[in-house]
């Protein structure tokens, strides 16, 4: 695979499949923000859809979930050199002014591994977050008329508004009388 990352600074280079993988993340992400704004439709999902969507999101976690940590984990490794060698605090030495001494080591290994471990968390909480909004979509209650049709005593809706909310005139023919 080239490497078509510039060497402006001496880790670019080393880190080149951490940084794409991690801006094809950062579009697939923003194709899936993009489908988020679109309303969703009346009609079902044809079958090709669904396949593409399907393909699409086990793209986006192959990338969240192997790809992105595995090329940390090559870069802390190979580049950073982080290894059970070197060492952030020691089980002898004080540190951060505290007066007892640090009961286990704490060396770059670890700390390599954590970040491997936020990632995934940062990965799974916004999965879920994703998959919930996404069965959400369209559920939004239908904007309510500005204002209820008026009802009749039986229920019955009214045919036409009255002019104004004084009292109502009744005809002759209403009232028995010759109109």
């Amino acid at each position: 695979m080239p490497n078509l990352i510039p060497d402006w600074l001496p880790w670019m280079r080393p880190a080149g499949r951490l940084i794409w993988a991690v801006a094809i993340l950062i579009v697939g992400l923003a194709l899936v923000g993009y489908f988020f704004k679109r309303p969703k439709p009346d009609r079902p999902a044809t079958w090709a859809e669904c396949m593409a969507g399907a393909v699409g999101v086990f793209g986006l976690m192959t990338l969240a979930y192997a790809v992105i940590p595995h090329e940390w984990i090559t870069f802390s490794d190979k580049y950073l050199q982080w290894d059970t060698t070197k060492f952030v605090f020691r089980s002898n030495q004080k540190m951060l002014f505290f007066p007892w001494n640090w009961p286990f080591n704490f060396d770059k290994h670890v700390v390599r591994d954590i970040i491997v471990t936020v990632i995934y968390g940062v990965f799974f909480g916004g999965n879920l977050a994703a998959f919930a909004a996404w069965q959400k979509r369209g559920s939004e209650p239908a904007v309510e008329a500005a204002e209820k049709p008026r009802t009749s005593r039986f229920g019955r809706p009214l045919r036409r508004l009255r002019a104004s909310s004084g009292p109502v005139t009744v005809s002759a023919s209403a009232n028995g009388g010759e109109a």
